[in-house]
């Protein structure tokens, strides 16, 4: 604001809250005549009047969190504006009102136990909900789709699908620049994919009970060479992943079965994936490792699926990045604790602690060390400085808990 006099608005954009060039959250009582609503409302200041102290006053910065979320969504939209490429912006900003509109949504859902003061921030209420559930955010077509396939639980779902249906509505009625996004083929599809989800495994798919052509096998025959379980081939059938698949039947009575090609395609695809058991067993993890892992975001499951499997390219991936981090392990390791060990809480209110402190060890916030004898992520140690962060991160968590701190509360940044 101090280098150039404009005002939030001016932009007509009521979901950016935080500026994404100087990390500092958007103030509302600036105002200007004729652009500004109320502008002779008490507490507002006239900017062709406002001093640098009243600039400074009540100026505070987003958390952690806040700042991650609105780069995501933001950052590439106001890099673009400052380099005159208003095109591209102006599209951007399309994907970006659109998750917002979403995101909103899933704010909707947080439990009241959990939920933040009233007069918390949007943008901190909406951080929460990302950092809960990990999602993954990207402003275009398949980050979209990317981010309708992150959302499993059926309430979420079900928000969602309204908020779709509400959109479609205000549409018709008012075009904005959503109209330009296919809202109603990303409606149905999202709907459908949760009828696939949460439907019976036979969903009208009959796998036997009928000779097969010459040269192909039924789905349960298919499942028991293979050894995988048959609603995981019928879930490939379902999403048209399975290539060389043939159905034949009537309406009600289907049938489906594999050529020798889909057959052998089928096996290297179950062959490159794993099981919870098996990923704990080739990372020698423990529970409260796995959990930890799958809430940073480390581990993601595939997300077509009901019970979780992973990609085994994933977990091979996961050791380099934690072997390029780490250090040799000195002889006495006496003093050090395993990076996945009993410290690391995986229940209870401390339980996100553990996915933000091995974040913290892939961007080198404390040493990692390495027993390159050791298997799996067993061979990570950690000394005292990871101890440390736990703890301060555990006194974060019960602020939040007790005092539902938010940023609102920060210090000012004006020095007194």
């Amino acid at each position: 604001m101090i280098e150039s006099r404009h005002i939030r608005s001016r932009w007509r954009l009521t979901t950016l809250e935080v500026c994404t060039l100087h990390h500092i959250r958007l103030k509302d009582d600036l105002a200007e005549p004729v652009m500004t609503r109320g502008h002779m409302q008490e507490g507002r200041h006239l900017i062709s009047d406002i001093t640098e102290d009243q600039l400074w006053a009540g100026a505070t910065c987003p958390m952690p969190g806040e700042r991650r979320y609105v780069a995501r969504l933001w950052g590439e939209f106001e890099r673009l504006i400052i380099e005159g490429n208003t095109s591209s912006a102006f599209d951007r900003l399309t994907y970006i009102l659109f998750l917002e509109a979403l995101l909103d949504a899933l704010a909707t859902t947080v439990p009241e136990s959990e939920s933040l003061p009233v007069d918390t921030p949007r943008s901190t209420r909406v951080a929460a909900v990302i950092e809960t559930h990990r999602l993954v955010l990207a402003t275009d077509l398949n980050g979209v789709l990317d981010f309708l396939d992150q959302i499993v639980v059926p309430e979420h779902r079900s928000v969602v699908l309204g908020r779709l249906r509400r959109m479609l509505l205000d549409e018709a009625y008012r075009p904005t620049c959503l109209s330009a996004l296919p809202i109603a083929d990303l409606r149905k599809r999202f709907f459908m994919e949760g009828q696939e989800i949460f439907a019976s495994p036979t969903g009208g798919v009959r796998v036997e009970n009928r000779e097969a052509p010459e040269g192909c096998v039924s789905l349960e025959k298919a499942a028991r060479m293979i050894g995988c379980p048959q609603d995981l081939l019928w879930r490939l059938l379902r999403r048209r992943i399975l290539q060389g698949a043939s159905t034949s039947g009537s309406e009600r009575k289907r049938y489906a079965y594999l050529t020798p090609q889909a057959l052998e395609a089928c096996r290297r695809w179950y062959a490159s994936i794993a099981t919870r058991g098996q990923v704990m067993e080739q990372l020698q993890i423990a529970q409260r490792g796995y959990v930890s892992l799958l809430g940073s975001g480390l581990l993601r499951p595939l997300p077509f699926i009901k019970r979780p499997y992973f990609q085994r390219s994933d977990l091979a991936d996961l050791c380099r990045r934690f072997e390029a981090i780490s250090q040799p392990c000195p002889s006495d390791i006496s003093h050090l604790q395993s990076l996945f060990g009993e410290w690391l809480p995986c229940r209870g209110k401390y339980r996100r602690t553990s996915p933000d402190l091995l974040q913290e060890a892939l961007r080198g916030a404390f040493p990692v060390f390495r027993r390159p004898d050791y298997p799996g992520l067993s061979a990570y140690f950690v000394d005292w400085r990871a101890i440390d962060r736990m703890d301060r991160l555990k006194k974060d968590e019960a602020a939040r808990h007790t005092d539902k701190v938010s940023p609102v509360q920060q210090l000012s940044l004006l020095l007194e």
